[in-house]
């Protein structure tokens, strides 16, 4: 059922993001840096690390390894913190399927460079990868989005198409 989503970070934002996007695919898979937040998810089908009291459906499965996360998937979802956004997403790069979506739902700035996420997706992604890409924006709150509590945010990118077709991947009821 549904789009193949990998989210890249497992912190309580892409852990929200992640446990939304169970509600339209039953293939999504989150990428984890810790191993124990992996275990967490993967066993006890919560976030115990970032997450606590949200129960994750099963069919969300974490992994530690970035290859495994974003094989075959239709969607890319980033969403780590500002400051290690360059580090991770250089690591990935390998591995980005190109043709499909990549939002970056990361809050904030780059610290040493002040370049804001987009610039910063911009100078690591090689220029194919450019005309998908998508920053999905709040105001939103980790929590109440995966406690599915009404939530409006904002998607842009630079070609029309592509924030509309985000924008019906990640909408829902909530």
């Amino acid at each position: 059922m549904g789009l193949k989503v990998g989210v890249i970070g497992a912190g309580a934002w892409g852990t929200a993001l992640a446990h939304l996007m169970t509600d339209k695919s039953d293939d999504i898979s989150i990428w984890a840096y810790e191993p124990e937040v992996t275990e967490e998810i993967n066993e006890r089908h919560e976030n115990l690390t970032y997450f606590p009291g949200i129960e994750l459906p099963p069919s969300l499965r974490a992994t530690s390894n970035l290859a495994e996360c974003l094989e075959g998937r239709e969607l890319v979802l980033s969403v780590v913190p500002s400051h290690v956004v360059r580090d991770v997403l250089s690591q990935a790069l390998e591995h980005l399927p190109s043709g499909v979506p990549i939002v970056s739902a990361s809050k904030g700035i780059e610290n040493d460079s002040l370049m804001t996420m987009s610039e910063v997706f911009e100078d690591v992604l090689p220029i194919v990868y450019h005309p998908m890409l998508a920053f999905l924006s709040g105001p939103s709150f980790a929590r109440e989005v995966g406690q599915r509590f009404p939530t409006a945010v904002s998607v842009a990118a630079r070609f029309e198409k592509v924030a509309t077709a985000v924008q019906e991947m990640v909408s829902g009821p909530a």
